[in-house]
């Protein structure tokens, strides 16, 4: 659970980067402060539906967050 928290304020910068002008950033913290864990999945999910704005490791460190949450309820599934 640690590493979740470690990973979030790095998503929050790469929502904000993408969301400049919204309260996407605040929403997302919140969201993990708030321990709203689907609230939080759902907005790296919808960066993740248009990978095609992400810039270098973002779309990894997306998905490695994405891993720890499914790791966190014990639904993530070996690839």
């Amino acid at each position: 659970m640690q590493s979740v928290y470690e990973l979030a304020p790095v998503i929050a910068e790469i929502i904000s980067g993408h969301c400049a002008g919204t309260r996407a950033r605040a929403d997302f913290v919140h969201a993990c402060l708030h321990g709203d864990w689907h609230e939080a999945k759902v907005m790296v999910e919808g960066m993740l539906a248009e990978p095609w704005h992400l810039i270098g490791h973002q779309e990894s460190r997306l998905r490695e967050f994405l891993d720890l949450l499914q790791l966190r309820e014990g639904t993530l599934i070996s690839q």
